[in-house]
């Protein structure tokens, strides 16, 4: 069973990882250095993901307005998710997921300038799924 939201597409991080994106997402190229990255870009949001050996520090975010963090399950394996807001533009509400895979991180940052937008981030999240890309 494909985890794709319907309309969405499936988007391959690496060797490693599948995640998925809103239709409307236009993919912004970038030079990774040493982990696999993409951004995504939409109406009102954006979606970064960063796969690779070191992963980003979230108790950065503590002292931030809003700051929530707990475990979320993806695929099977033990996350962490963290939500904060930030002063804007362009973005106030951010929602980053962390989930290791072996030696590696990844890391999904949705950006969204308000809650309402920033409901398609469990979307996101719901749809990581680590090996083979999705056939359906």
């Amino acid at each position: 069973m494909s985890s794709t939201p319907e309309g969405w597409r499936a988007v391959r991080v690496g060797d490693g990882a599948v995640v998925s994106v809103p239709s409307d997402a236009v993919e912004q190229s970038l030079q990774p250095i040493d982990s696999v990255i993409g951004v995504f870009h939409g109406d009102g949001y954006e979606v970064v993901y960063d796969f690779g050996r070191s992963a980003e520090d979230l108790g950065l975010y503590t002292d931030e307005p809003g700051y929530t963090s707990r475990t979320r399950t993806v695929d099977g394996r033990p996350g962490v998710e963290v939500t904060f807001e930030t002063a804007g533009p362009p973005s106030r509400v951010v929602h980053i997921l962390q989930v290791p895979d072996g030696d590696a991180t990844l890391t999904v940052r949705v950006s969204c300038v308000d809650e309402k937008v920033g409901r398609m981030t469990d979307g996101v999240f719901d749809s990581v799924r680590f090996g083979a890309m999705p056939t359906n």
